[in-house]
C-alpha cells in the first residue's frame, strides 16, 4: 500500500474526473474517463461505475488497475497504481449512489462503486522527479 499524496488527496476531495485503465481478458489496455473519481481515504480512492461494461468486464478478470489525475491549475500529474474491488452494498455504496442520483443528470443507476487499494504512486508531469515512484 502507498499512501496517496496531500495534493492528491486535496484535489480528489470533492470529486474529480480520472482516467482509469483497465486489463482485458485478451491482454489489451481499456482507458475510460470517470467523471465520478474521489478520495476513500488516505490509501484508497473511488469511482462509481455508471455504463462502464468494458471496464467492469476488465476488473472482474482481473483487478489490478491504474488511475490517472491530472490538474493544471494545481500542477498535479499523477498516476495511482492499484487493485480494485467492486462494491455492491453497505456504507459506501450506499453514499455513492445517492450522490450519483442527487445530481439529477438521468445518469443509469449504480451498477458497481469501484474501491482502488492505491499500491504505488507515480509522477506523471514534468520535470526532474517525471516518471519517478512518489509513494
Amino acid at each position: 500500500m502507498a499512501q496517496i499524496p496531500e495534493n492528491v488527496q486535496e484535489l480528489l476531495r470533492g470529486g474529480y474526473n480520472v482516467w482509469v485503465a483497465s486489463i482485458g481478458e485478451d491482454g489489451w489496455p481499456n482507458v475510460a474517463i470517470k467523471g465520478s473519481g474521489a478520495l476513500l481515504d488516505d490509501e484508497h480512492v473511488y469511482f462509481a461505475d455508471l455504463f462502464s461494461k468494458k471496464t467492469r468486464d476488465n476488473l472482474l478478470s482481473n483487478s489490478r488497475v491504474a488511475v490517472g489525475v491530472y490538474s493544471a491549475d494545481e500542477k498535479v500529474a499523477v498516476q495511482l497504481k492499484g487493485v480494485a474491488d467492486m462494491v455492491q452494498t453497505g456504507e459506501l455504496f450506499d453514499k455513492v449512489t445517492a450522490q450519483m442520483e442527487a445530481l439529477q443528470m438521468g445518469l443509469p443507476p449504480v451498477a458497481y462503486v469501484v474501491r482502488i487499494l492505491v499500491d504505488s504512486v507515480w509522477d506523471m508531469g514534468a520535470g526532474p522527479t517525471a516518471g519517478e515512484k512518489i509513494g
